[in-house]
């Protein structure tokens, strides 16, 4: 599609004409209910102007199943996903609620769910096994590969092994936290070299962290490399998910694109991991926090299409959902607008009580959409439920 160029002001003399010059005589502001119209339309259609094309971050991995949706997501208006290069003909992708693929996560995959939860939207990708991924570190002992170690000076107390809660193995590592001072850190100096040289710089670290308490927590810090002077390190303040940290098991990943060198590392002979928990010298004292399963992954890059909820552009070409200005430009093609025209105008008929107006502009868009639809039938994946037996589809 080209360029926008119906702006927020095109709108209103559109629908000044419509309703005889009275657009000014309505109680509300026009700018709330021309915004109004452009909500109604894309939440009752899908537009062609709607459809975004936006780069999965971070890269879909082997058993990592929560990713940030995009901000502008409608519902769950999934159109693809696409591998960024060498997509196999046969990969394609199936929409199911997020009860079902929470039951059926690792036994079919190229499967997708949008969860709602707390005001936000994830998405829940069950992709293809990725070749290109190490185990750092298991976490399944104290000392069977390297000696684990609570950081002297630090808030870090009483390391133990912890066999009933865990995410894989048989075990994870757990310690408690003291109050006053502003880091918790755990660390193996000693541990088997791991050769991470396939990785460096495009890799993603990850690790399971579990949370006992948010209040005061800052964020979590991974030192990886050769020796406590020679390490890369990354901080991050929330989780995989790009949520803020709850309580329970995090998922947490540190991109090596980006981390921070200290001396001179090599890559090939990785035998040292720390973690730091950041918090305030007040944070109460606190049990059990865990670590488990520190891996590393490269993952497939693909882009996410979708349907936005977005209808405007502003001048600084940033879209947004709620139009502020008259220069906005409205994102929709002509056949589009004139909808949004009929659908605006009925919103002012009903503020200005014309009432025979209203019938006929929302019988007008009626007949709009149903022309327009029989045109452009939505690309959305629809939800399908599935019984049976599922097999990996590779």
């Amino acid at each position: 599609m080209a360029t926008p160029i119906f702006s927020q002001n095109d709108l209103f003399l559109d629908v000044d004409g419509m309703v005889h010059g009275k657009s000014s005589q309505v109680s509300q502001s026009r700018q709330r209910l021309v915004n109004r119209a452009v909500r109604y339309v894309l939440a009752d259609m899908d537009l062609r102007s709607a459809k975004r094309s936006a780069a999965l971050s971070p890269n879909i991995f082997e058993n990592q199943f929560d990713y940030g949706a995009p901000a502008d997501l409608k519902a769950r208006k999934i159109i693809d996903f696409r591998r960024q290069v060498l997509r196999p003909s046969s990969e394609t992708w199936m929409l199911v609620d997020d009860a079902d693929f929470d039951r059926l996560k690792n036994v079919s995959n190229r499967r997708v769910a949008v969860r709602d939860e707390n005001f936000s939207q994830l998405l829940r990708i069950d992709g293809l096994p990725s070749s290109t991924k190490a185990t750092i570190h298991s976490c399944d002992s104290l000392t069977a590969n390297g000696t684990w170690a609570v950081v002297a000076g630090t808030d870090s107390t009483n390391l133990t092994r912890d066999t009933l809660n865990y995410i894989t193995g048989g075990a994870s590592l757990n310690f408690d936290t003291n109050s006053g001072a502003t880091t918790a850190a755990i660390e193996n100096s000693t541990m088997t070299q791991v050769d991470l040289d396939d990785y460096d710089e495009i890799g993603s670290i990850f690790c399971w962290v579990y949370v006992p308490a948010t209040s005061g927590l800052t964020n979590f810090i991974l030192r990886w490399g050769n020796d406590s002077s020679n390490y890369w390190s990354r901080t991050v303040t929330t989780n995989n998910e790009a949520l803020a940290f709850y309580v329970g098991w995090n998922l947490l990943r540190f991109d090596w694109d980006g981390a921070t060198e200290t001396g001179t590392v090599a890559p090939a002979t990785v035998d040292y991991l720390r973690l730091t928990v950041t918090k305030t010298a007040g944070m109460a004292a606190d049990t059990d926090w865990r670590l488990d399963d520190v891996t590393v992954q490269t993952g497939k890059i693909y882009n996410v299409v979708y349907y936005s909820k977005y209808g405007w552009q502003t001048s600084a070409v940033a879209y947004i959902e709620e139009s502020t200005t008259t220069t906005d430009l409205l994102i929709a093609d002509s056949e589009e607008v004139e909808m949004i025209n009929f659908k605006a105008a009925e919103f002012f008929a009903q503020e200005l009580r014309d009432y025979d107006d209203v019938v006929l502009f929302r019988d007008e868009y009626k007949r709009l959409k149903r022309i327009y639809q029989a045109r452009y039938p939505s690309e959305a994946l629809k939800v399908q439920r599935r019984s049976g037996t599922f097999k990996r589809n590779w």
